[in-house]
């Protein structure tokens, strides 16, 4: 069982206001969201004329599946707006997750993985192609084939791996293309070439509407399984939102603890990102690139997903009802059957 608290400071007065809001414009939706109302508390026990009161909300999911399902519905235009609502009236909100001691003191302790951390070298891109609508899955396999012999002659290049995205429908595209190059210099001699101006941008015009191209800053890079073959690779790209850039190093470091909790998380990279010149995607920017291998699908749909640091902790940055809300709730999640470790070729 999981135990969701809300705290809400607010003004005395508007106490009353509050919990009319929580009673008549949430809890019923709540409850078809899964979230189960426990009860209502206020401290201090008294009914102030003036200053602040906490009201504290309780509520409850069965276990952390129950919880993915609950949360997968809260980015609704409806629960951001309740929240903002909320916003106008408190001076700030928290919410947090409790499980029985029991749970946490059965649970292993986090890995020390100070002797997997690694630097990398050269330059890379990552980017997600999105197909058009019209095309089937057979039109996807025909432009794999042609821009992974097309990338075989870029100049320079190191490496070239383009994959299928299992659930393209979480992800910005289809399909993820990673390239190592030597060098930013390189690189950018290479999309001066032939192979790149006549062959790789016509086959991605005629083949995809979009494709959102990124160059990776390192911030920090591990590996627990060097050159691991016929991994799962997930790439997932982030947006902070412009006015919580001051949580920038928060967000960071729980997603750097991610590894230590979560063992099958094998190989991992943390990158800042910037779109590169041949990025054609008419969105914000994206601002992080977070990478990491799985040895196999069930790895990640499963010890990932309901390790409680990734929806207790990691989580509350994406959340809009956490209170703690840092990234944009329009992300990509994108994972692929990597037929070569990217991550360990890139490694010092």
């Amino acid at each position: 069982m999981i135990v969701i608290q809300d705290r809400l400071e607010l003004a005395a007065v508007h106490l009353d206001r509050l919990r009319t809001l929580f009673r008549e414009q949430y809890q019923q939706g709540a409850a078809e969201r899964g979230l189960s109302f426990i009860d209502s508390m206020v401290s201090p026990p008294v009914r102030l004329s003036n200053g602040h009161v906490v009201l504290w909300l309780k509520w409850q999911v069965a276990d952390a599946p129950a919880w993915w399902a609950m949360r997968a519905q809260s980015g609704q235009p409806s629960v951001a707006a309740f929240w903002n609502e909320v916003d106008s009236i408190c001076q700030r909100r928290e919410r947090t997750y409790l499980v029985n001691s029991d749970e946490v003191s059965a649970s292993p302790a986090g890995e020390d993985v100070s002797g997997f951390r690694v630097a990398v070298q050269g330059h890379r891109e990552t980017a997600q192609l999105r197909l058009r609508d019209t095309l089937s899955a057979a039109d996807g396999e025909e432009m794999a084939g042609l821009l992974s012999a097309a990338t075989a002659e870029l100049p320079g290049l190191e490496m070239a791996q383009l994959s299928a995205n299992f659930a393209p429908e979480y992800a910005a595209g289809h399909y993820t293309l990673d390239l190592l190059y030597p060098s930013g210099e390189i690189a950018a001699t290479a999309r001066e070439s032939e192979a790149w101006k006549s062959r790789i941008l016509g086959v991605m015009e005629r083949y995809c509407d979009a494709w959102h191209a990124l160059e990776l800053e390192n911030i920090s890079a591990g590996l627990r399984r060097p050159g691991i073959v016929g991994s799962i690779k997930r790439t997932a790209y982030f947006r902070m939102l412009p006015d919580r850039v001051d949580a920038s190093g928060h967000f960071e470091a729980d997603l750097l603890e991610m590894p230590e909790q979560i063992p099958e998380i094998l190989n991992w990279r943390l990158s800042r990102a910037s779109a590169l010149p041949w990025n054609n995607a008419e969105c914000p920017p994206w601002t992080y690139v977070w990478e990491q291998e799985f040895e196999s699908l069930d790895d990640l749909l499963g010890p990932y997903m309901i390790h409680p640091h990734h929806w207790a902790q990691v989580d509350r940055w994406f959340d809009p009802e956490s209170g703690a809300q840092a990234v944009d709730v329009n992300l990509s999640h994108a994972f692929c059957l990597a037929p070569e470790s990217v991550l360990s070729r890139e490694a010092v």
